[in-house]
């Protein structure tokens, strides 16, 4: 029984036995003596505490709701501020706010203007500094911790713990228990850090939980009553007492402690959801390479880049700030050489990075050294493996770190016996991580025997099912267990070239799980996962070997060495292993049938009633991602040159069309047509292989639909190569007796089975299209400030919720995603000249929509997406089909010309090629410091802290970036994800794109001093963007299209920031008119956007309202400032100037120019614009209102307001049907005098006007500070009107 309940069962009883007399009594007797201060303390107490109850559970969850939800709806509309990490978690609880509670959300003025995103986050893990915590992790609710009554009265049950805050208060708040800590008392301490790990473990359960990019309602699963984001982010924050009292409790002389303590940290480094991540990432086996986790952020948009997004990614702490004294981690050389200090700011960067620097590596190598209890040892390997995934800088570490990995291999070989602990397994995952962080480590493994002791269980004598069998579950699931991250260790030395000889003496030990078992004896012991996993591992390996073989048809293969004996660098598989691997993996496409089509289809096997469902899918994508890397290797090196010279490909290998007709045989494929609608919506027996995994995808959960995805990416991959190698066969007149006695079959497979399945694949093209429509939001959703989630420096996608670019909904959308771009390569070579000529064109429309939805979608490891999607959008017949819809958009407007002019052969070519190069190299490129070319340039006596340098180039040379010798790549140094409006890149980059954000740039004319090929790059950019936004138009309405998610704020600040390198844009004529076309595209959309948005509701909102109808008019939602850059004034500066230099009053320019006085343009720009033409005295250069941009009403004060303001000054009785007085040809401010009646005024004297210091609010639009200036001449009481 707690404290609280055990004193509120004493009072009850013993009011219970008082009369109303009685407790009169007592209550007059207390009163009188206590001190008349202290009652009014308590009554003042007693009150807060009552205020806060009101306060119930479902008001706060709303309120939490709320905010979340407006920070997301801002994240979607990329309105982050760009933070620097040095101040990014010390910002995060600055805030002198005086009020507490989730309240505040609502009085917060969410608008992007006065930066209130972040300022709402501020608040929200503002709050949680009083929310208090019980033991087990859950809120303390309205001060009272609820438990059941227990008999008994245990003094040690009472609450004597807490030295600060409120002692009547139950729980304990973050920084109590961090303070508490540091008792003298070992159980305090111990209790304190458990509290931790409850209040961080449930934090992170419950952001986990919650979707990607969702709020906190509506899901049962998770606690919609507390803010655990911001408890996650308040715990880590910038307060620098937890990390530094973790580092201390590591040092603890009690093991309690020192666990608890080492608990928190693999809490706070989330090993278990990273491991489970990069689990599913071994699986898909599409990519080879895993991501660090370092935490990171945007780099600054600048102007030479258009201020587009998506800057190069940057760590949140330099690498070098890790470890500032050389990469020897030597004990004598970490003391006296810097301040806590220094500890302190690199932990407000990256917590994680941070322990490496406060020398938690020494530490951990002293702990394992002494034996410790199987628990802490577990910890401490967890921890060593979450610091290596973590950065090259903390793999190199460790690596760097005396004795510490021999200290590992030690514990692990110190009892040679067969029992397997969980220590082991996590022992032999840290390994594969540091090889894969560096082929160097590889091979420091291999040299040292390393890679032998680790692995010396694949040397034994192999088991038969019946003994493996024997070992019962528990023991099978280790085993199993510790044998797939032994295979994963040997996978990725073959991966890094190494130990491909060793095939020899493991084969004997994977003969076993390389065969199809006998289910039944599987699923009587319940054991089909585990069997699965090694099998599934063992392919793998063989994937991994087939990459190293030489070509089949190659000098090597043709003298049938076997270079076992060979170097490193040049260790390849031999071809006479591969027939008998081949011969086994089609084992498993014949067991197929008997596995899935024996009894009455899918749903009436138990196996896949069973969640083994799923590793059985694993295994069948890792037969066929085996088998197509084999048939890789056949296909001739010079495919094309053999054909052009006229030359006949060799026979093909017996086992090319054995595998073809296994595939045909055991309907793998289906050759018949059938409902589209209905295809992959059930699981029906009968069909094809492939649509069964369809609707796998649509109806499983989470793991089956990544397997089965999975096996469909490599059942495509082998298709195509058995496609290509039969033509190649058929063309050089092989012998139609190599492919089989089956008539059938064979004339299938001569005809192509890809061009014999042509219906379904479209099927399979269609289902996949809408994954991608519907997924590529995520992505765009994750960052916030610029980061990749908003609680930077550790956790599971770094507070995100779902886990952010971590979570398992992305990883399921970029591993759609590879599936469709191999579809789309597909289609591009196979089936574009076969379809009609109407559906091929609805096709390729539908094939480039997708195109686009990939670029949205692709991280740093999926880099081949965005090239393929690249190679299908600007190939040339694309480019034509483009050009084409473009030609009936203009036929279909009416408001824009028709060209006099059309484009050749060479323009396409010339656009593929220019294209082509620029977003390459504007949005694949790599970033490298060029420093890190001189040498090394941390000193051993220098202790300061250093900063990010911005003097780094680009390489497009990835064997020189670290990512080439790494099979895991940094988030840092490059892009990806792209930004919604990368396409807009050709014309927003003033640079050449090689070099684009690079640089910082102080003065903007610089950029504009050579155009060179930027102009051939932005006429390519313009006819691009005109064909994409063309083709969007005919998209069908329930097709979701990027194009069209891109805010118009983009693309006409795009058409704004090409002007900048003057007149030559536009002297040519195609381009002009192209130009001329996208303002007039862009016009009409901005008439939609102001129609559509012309009123709005207000409530619940302290705003100035329209007295007649209770609304406002909110139409600025052009927000240059706000969402693109918060120098947009300077921006506009430099244009007008180019404007009034070069542009002679150019119709095209200056309609450009007149688009920031706009009404739906935020005040301050149309400020700065007004300003900038009227010093100019470019105004007169303005085109006439009916040649602006858009329609003339949206340059004009809308009726309601400008006709009453008027009229209170000038007593003047307007006529309603004004547009009748406002001339064709009349300037914009001549018009706006029209419009009220007025007689116009001179240019000459109205820029008298222009110049006078009238004080305006920012809020009072273009068109009132020109009638205010009017009325200033024909009404005394101007000045009044002002106030």
């Amino acid at each position: 029984m707690s404290l609280d309940s055990e004193i509120d069962a004493e009072n009850r009883a013993r009011l219970e036995k008082m009369s109303q007399e009685e407790i009169a009594q007592a209550q007059a007797e207390v009163i009188e003596k206590m001190n008349p201060a202290l009652l009014q303390l308590l009554k003042k107490r007693s009150q807060e505490k009552l205020k806060k109850q009101k306060h119930s559970s479902s008001d706060l969850a709303s309120n939490i709701e709320l905010g979340i939800r407006r920070e997301n709806q801002s994240n979607n509309a990329k309105n982050f501020p760009n933070i620097e990490s040095n101040n990014s978690q010390k910002e995060t609880t600055s805030s002198n706010a005086t009020k507490s509670g989730l309240d505040n959300c609502l009085e917060q003025n969410v608008d992007p203007l006065c930066g209130s995103l972040w300022n709402a986050w501020s608040q929200r893990v503002e709050t949680v500094r009083e929310l208090r915590f019980s033991l087990d992790g859950t809120v303390v609710e309205n001060g009272f911790v609820y438990r059941p009554e227990t008999s008994g009265d245990n003094v040690a049950e009472r609450d004597f713990l807490r030295t600060e805050g409120d002692p009547g208060a139950a729980g304990y708040t973050i920084n109590e228990a961090v303070a508490l800590t540091r008792s003298t008392v070992p159980g305090q301490r111990a209790l304190a850090l458990h509290l931790l790990a409850s209040v961080l473990d449930k934090a992170l359960y419950n952001i986990y939980l919650n979707p990607v990019g969702s709020t906190l309602a509506n899901n049962s699963e998770v606690d919609n009553v507390v803010d655990w984001q911001a408890v996650w982010a308040f715990a880590l924050g910038p307060d620098p007492e937890l990390i530094l009292s973790l580092r201390m409790s590591l040092d603890d002389n009690h093991n309690s402690v020192v666990l608890a303590s080492a608990k928190v940290i693999q809490c706070i480094l989330s090993c278990d959801l990273n491991g489970n991540f990069f689990d599913f990432l071994e699986k898909t086996t599409i990519d080879l390479k895993d991501t660090y986790t370092a935490p990171i952020f945007r780099s600054k948009p600048e102007i030479d880049v258009g201020f587009l997004h998506g800057g190069f990614w940057k760590y949140s702490a330099k690498p070098s700030n890790v470890l500032p004294y050389g990469v020897d981690m030597l004990e004598d050389e970490t003391k006296g050489k810097h301040t806590i200090q220094d500890d302190i700011v690199v932990a407000g960067q990256d917590f994680a990075a941070a322990l490496v620097r406060m020398g938690i590596l020494p530490r951990i190598r002293y702990l394992l050294e002494m034996e410790p209890i199987a628990p802490l040892e577990e910890c401490m390997i967890s921890i060593l493996t979450a610091i290596a995934r973590h950065s090259p800088m903390c793999a190199n570490a460790i690596m760097k770190c005396q004795r510490l990995v021999q200290t590992v291999v030690h514990r692990f070989t110190a009892n040679n016996n067969m029992e397997v602990y969980p220590s082991k397994i996590k022992s032999v995952c840290l390994l594969k991580v540091l090889a894969q962080s560096g082929r160097k480590n590889c091979a420091e493994f291999i040299e040292n025997g390393i890679f032998q002791a680790m692995t010396w269980q694949l040397y034994q004598n192999a088991f038969s099912l019946e003994e493996w069998l024997k070992l019962e579950r528990e023991n099978c699931k280790l085993s199993s267990s510790l044998m797939v991250e032994q295979l994963r260790l040997w996978k990725v030395c073959i991966q890094n070239g190494y130990c491909v000889p060793y095939f020899s003496n493991i084969f004997p030990t994977l003969c076993l799980w390389l065969n199809p078992p006998t289910i039944e004896k599987l699923v009587e012991n319940n054991v089909v996962r585990e069997y699965a996993s090694i099998s599934e591992e063992a392919y793998l390996v063989l994937e991994s070997l087939a990459r190293t073989l030489p070509n089949f048809y190659s000098h090597k293969f043709q003298s049938d060495r076997i270079l076992e004996g060979a170097d490193d660098n040049v260790e390849t598989w031999s071809w006479s292993h591969v027939g008998p691997m081949v011969d086994l993996a089609v084992k498993w496409i014949s067991f197929k049938s008997t596995l899935i089509d024996s009894q009455d289809g899918m749903k009436g096997n138990y196996v896949f009633r069973d969640k083994s469902l799923s590793s059985l899918l694993w295994v069948y994508s890792a037969v066929m991602h085996m088998l197509s890397r084999v048939l890789e290797k056949v296909i001739p090196e010079d495919t094309i040159g053999l054909q052009e010279a006229g030359c006949h490909m060799p026979c093909l290998p017996d086992f090319v069309p054995k595998i073809g007709l296994e595939i045909i045989r055991n309907r793998f494929l289906s050759f018949t047509f059938a409902n589209s609608s209905q295809y992959g919506s059930n699981l029906v027996k009968g069909g094809s292989f492939i649509e069964q995994l369809c609707s796998l995808r649509q109806q499983s959960e989470f793991e089956t639909s990544l397997a089965s995805v999975c096996c469909l990416h490599g059942f495509f991959q082998v298709f195509i190569s058995i496609n290509n190698l039969i033509q190649l066969a058929k063309d050089g007149a092989c012998s139609p007796s190599q492919l089989c006695n089956f008539s059938q079959q064979e004339n299938m497979l001569a005809r192509g089975i890809l061009m014999e399945s042509l219906f379904e694949l479209r099927c399979v093209f269609k289902i996949f299209s809408k994954f991608i429509a519907s997924e590529w939001h995520f992505v765009q959703s994750v960052e916030i400030f610029g980061r990749g989630g908003p609680a930077p420096g550790v956790g599971h996608g770094w507070g995100a919720f779902g886990g952010g670019f971590w979570s398992k909904a992305i990883l399921l959308a970029q591993t759609d995603a590879w599936l469709l771009s191999q579809l789309l390569e597909m289609f591009q070579v196979v089936f574009m000249e076969v379809l009609p000529a109407n559906e091929g064109r609805t096709f390729t429309g539908e094939m480039i929509n997708s195109a686009l939805g990939l670029c949205l979608i692709a991280g740093p490891r999926d880099k081949g997406i965005v090239e393929k999607a690249l190679d299908v959008m600007l190939h040339i017949p694309m480019l034509k089909y483009l050009d084409l819809c473009i030609q009936h958009f203009i036929g279909d407007n009416g408001r824009i010309k028709l060209y006099g002019w059309e484009y050749k052969e060479d323009d396409y070519l010339l656009f593929s090629k220019i294209l082509n190069s620029h977003f390459r190299n504007r949005w694949l490129s790599n970033k490298k410091n060029l420093k890190a070319l001189t040498g090394d340039r941390t000193s051993r006596g220098s202790v300061s802290l250093e900063t990010i340098p911005e003097d780094l180039g680009i390489s497009n040379m990835t064997s020189q970036d670290h990512n080439c010798t790494s099979l895991i790549v940094e988030w840092a140094h490059q892009r990806l994800p792209l930004p919604m409006h990368w396409f807009l890149s050709p014309i927003s980059t003033l640079c050449d794109s090689k070099h684009a954000g690079l640089g910082k740039v102080s003065d903007i004319q610089n950029l504009m001093q050579g155009p060179g090929d930027m102009v051939e790059v932005a006429g390519a950019g313009m006819f691009f963007l005109l064909g994409l936004e063309a083709m969007s138009s005919f998209l069908p309405a329930d097709v979701a299209s990027p194009i069209q998610s891109v805010p118009i704020i983009w693309k006409l600040h795009s058409l704004s920031i090409i002007l900048l390198i003057g007149m030559v844009v536009l002297d040519e004529k195609k381009r002009r008119d192209v130009y001329e076309s996208l303002q007039e595209v862009y016009g009409q959309l901005l008439d939609e956007a102001r129609s559509k948005g012309r009123f709005e509701t207000i409530s619940n909102m302290s705003i100035n309202l329209l007295p007649e109808t209770g609304k406002r008019y909110d139409v600025e939602f052009l927000r240059f400032q706000s969402d693109i850059h918060e120098s947009y004034s300077i921006f506009i500066d430099t244009l007008v100037e180019q404007f009034a230099a070069v542009s002679f009053g150019d119709l095209i320019y200056g309609r450009q120019v007149a688009v920031y006085l706009h009404r739906c343009v935020e005040a301050p720009v149309r400020l700065a614009a007004w300003n900038a033409l009227s010093n100019s005295r470019v105004l007169e250069l303005l085109p006439p209102l009916q040649k602006c941009l858009g329609e003339a009403e949206g340059y004009l004060e809308p009726v309601e307001i400008a006709l009453n303001l008027v009229s209170q000054h000038t007593q003047i009785d307007f006529d309603a049907n004004y547009s009748s007085w406002v001339e064709l040809h009349s300037s914009v401010e001549q018009q706006i005098l029209l419009k009220f009646h007025i007689k116009p005024i001179p240019y000459s004297i109205f820029s008298i006007f222009c110049k006078s210091k009238i004080p305006i609010h920012k809020s009072i639009g273009l068109v009132r500070l020109a009638i205010c200036r009017v009325l200033s001449m024909i009404s005394t009481e101007g000045d009044k009107m002002m106030s």
